[in-house]
């Protein structure tokens, strides 16, 4: 199978190249793992999710395939230096999930694991060219499907879908008519030779939080007593909570970037497959007005910048911009990075397809998604799962406000603990 390699995919590969573009979950399982099972699951997975298994290859004019081919590669590794050292959960995501997956080899995923007690933790690691933080629940759902014989197969997609490709023809339709945005008019600079960089991983901090199932109840009907959804309340808690630490030297109108998903713009059979079918959007917020005032505008402000399809339509312009470049490589190598004029992204999947229970497999904990934090950016990422809401807090140890992000997590634990307190 082969296909060309989108825009975004060649973005996000060609800069994996240099620094980790990785998320990844963790999961603890109740159960003795069983290598050889996973790594046949593995192989059966790469016929519904062929993206994730594929592999780059130079085409005519420096342009790029993407290739699936079988047998599909396969990143399984049970990781015995962890259970020795008996590494703590952070850090043994942490030693996975920047791991330099090779473009040109595939695969672009990998599965860790480690025996825990009597059972087993999983890390699950994405390059997110080809996966975003829905797609990678999916995916994991049907690892554990296929791993527990919930399903003895899964049906086979006979093609990798891209975003520009697969959405519904009317929303296709109307973006074809949308005038182009002024920087797809400039033309490209003349081809300069230049040097790949080192793979260079930052020390990330990274810290995990449980809201336990009454506290995310709790939670829930706090947000919902306001008129409110979880995501935007929870957000503007801390956000507010941000503002505290930064506000006095920094102003109180704080922003919050916040993932957006695609999928009401795709078809149908294409909205539970691997992919990145995500945008971002930025919203600024008046820090010193009450909570439930911050998450209307955290609301307000997503679905101003969502309305009329504005969301998506600069990623709809992204899909030919390599296209007639003579070197889209030493084009990209021009590219700044974007600047950190937010105080963290919130990436919050909200309820995940996970389920408790797969035959007689258990799930006991699912954290994630869990970004590499590159180029100065701090992001907490979360899902509710069984009821249970767990987060993630990840910056590189580096940045200038790294201790003030480390208070954040204080405040972050205090925050839930609040909640619990408030259960009747």
């Amino acid at each position: 199978m082969r296909r060309k390699t989108s825009s975004l995919e060649r973005y996000m590969l060609f800069f994996g190249r240099q620094y980790p573009l990785n998320f990844a979950f963790l999961m603890r399982i109740d159960k003795a793992f069983d290598e050889a099972r996973a790594r046949t699951v593995l192989e059966s997975l790469a016929k519904r999710h062929p993206a994730l298994f594929a592999h780059q290859e130079y085409t005519e004019g420096k342009q790029m395939d993407m290739v699936s081919e079988e047998p599909a590669p396969v990143l399984l590794s049970h990781d015995t230096a962890a259970e020795s050292a008996s590494l703590s959960r952070e850090a043994f995501m942490l030693s996975h999930m920047s791991r330099k997956f090779d473009p040109f080899t595939g695969p672009l995923f990998s599965l860790d694991w480690r025996k825990a007690g009597q059972g087993t933790e999983l890390c699950f690691v994405f390059q997110h060219g080809v996966a975003d933080g829905i797609a990678a629940t999916w995916i994991i759902h049907d690892f554990l499907r296929l791993y527990s014989g919930v399903t003895p197969s899964l049906p086979a997609c006979a093609e990798m879908p891209v975003l520009y490709d697969v959405l519904l023809d009317e929303v296709r339709d109307e973006l074809l008519t949308r005038p182009e945005p002024d920087w797809k008019k400039e033309e490209p600079p003349a081809p300069e030779p230049f040097d790949m960089p080192p793979y260079t991983v930052p020390d990330f901090y990274l810290r995990l939080f449980t809201l336990e199932s009454d506290g995310t109840s709790r939670l829930a009907a706090m947000a919902r007593e306001a008129g409110l959804t979880v995501n935007s309340y929870l957000g503007a808690l801390i956000l507010k909570a941000a503002a505290d630490i930064f506000g006095p030297d920094e102003g109180y109108e704080r922003t919050i970037q916040c993932p957006v998903d695609f999928r009401q713009y795709l078809k149908e059979d294409y909205r539970t497959l691997a992919g990145t079918y995500n945008g971002i959007v930025k919203v600024k917020v008046d820090c010193t007005l009450p909570v439930e005032e911050m998450a209307l505008r955290i609301r307000d402000g997503i679905r101003e910048s969502r309305a009329g399809m504005k969301d998506v339509e600069e990623y709809f312009h992204f899909r030919d911009s390599f296209d007639d470049v003579p070197d889209p490589e030493s084009l990209m190598m021009s590219f700044g990075p974007d600047p950190i004029d937010y105080d963290f992204s919130f990436s919050n999947l909200g309820r995940t397809i996970v389920t408790a229970s797969y035959n007689d497999l258990d799930v006991r904990e699912f954290f994630g998604p869990v970004f590499t934090a590159v180029n100065g950016e701090t992001v907490i990422g979360l899902n509710t799962t069984n009821g249970v809401l767990r987060m993630s807090l990840i910056f590189d140890k580096s940045i200038e406000k790294a201790a003030k992000f480390r208070v954040l997590g204080d405040r972050i634990e205090a925050l839930f603990a609040e909640i619990v307190q408030q259960i009747s």
